[in-house]
């Protein structure tokens, strides 16, 4: 693995967390096109279809204000990436998720933990399995519509 490699995976696992605060949730989706995407508190399941992770995202996540966003922002840490030869890899990291919404000062709201897997097509790095778990959780009554 080359340290382009590596800075790719981190691009990949960094550019989820902009998407989902931006609320472009097609792109974070289109992240998992080729991969399975577990919710471990539920179990639910998702083979290879970003968009249905898009419609689900759609279907929990709180949005505000005009520009319909979740006003969340993810920091991502300890993030350790192991290759698996040249074209495959896996991932682990944790973010801490803040939220400051209308009469909801800034606060943390959630830690969740990924365990994420790559495969590299080329010269492009790619999703193939993301376990997401929120290990610990704060008041997310101005993020969640609902449970994943």
């Amino acid at each position: 693995m080359t340290a382009d490699d590596y800075f790719a995976i981190q691009r990949l696992i960094n550019i989820y967390f902009v998407h989902v605060d931006g609320a472009d949730f097609d792109a974070a989706g289109s992240l998992f096109d080729r991969a399975d995407m577990i919710y471990t508190a539920t179990g639910r399941h998702i083979h290879q279809d970003g968009a249905a992770v898009a419609a689900l995202m759609r279907s929990f996540v709180k949005l505000h204000g005009p520009d319909e966003r979740p006003l969340t922002r993810h920091h991502s840490g300890n993030l350790t990436i192991e290759p698996d030869g040249d074209a495959r890899a896996s991932a682990r990291c944790s973010a801490i998720i803040f939220q400051a919404a209308p009469g909801f000062p800034l606060q943390p709201i959630a830690e969740a933990s990924y365990c994420d897997r790559f495969a590299k097509d080329g010269d492009a790095w790619h999703f193939t399995r993301r376990e997401m778990e929120m290990t610990l959780t704060g008041d997310l009554s101005q993020h969640l519509l609902r449970e994943a």
